[in-house]
């Protein structure tokens, strides 16, 4: 699903990006590291592509009853 796959990029982001003493990082620093993610996931992959095929997957579900969508 939609936010399955956006969390997924995201995490993945920031797991490597996560600086050598992450408890040194403040709150800015960390809004930056988020925004460049952010900035990256909508550079390299297909944010729009993935959102404009969700109405069609929810619709997927509502025809399945609920049932697991093949990938």
């Amino acid at each position: 699903m939609l936010h399955e796959a956006a969390v997924s990029w995201l995490r993945l982001r920031l797991e490597q990006s996560l600086p050598t003493r992450p408890g040194e990082e403040t709150p800015d620093a960390f809004a930056a590291r988020l925004r460049r993610c952010c900035a990256d996931i909508n550079a390299q992959l297909n944010v729009d592509g993935l959102c404009r095929a969700f109405p069609k997957r929810i619709q997927q579900l509502v025809d399945r009853q609920g049932d697991r969508l093949k990938e």
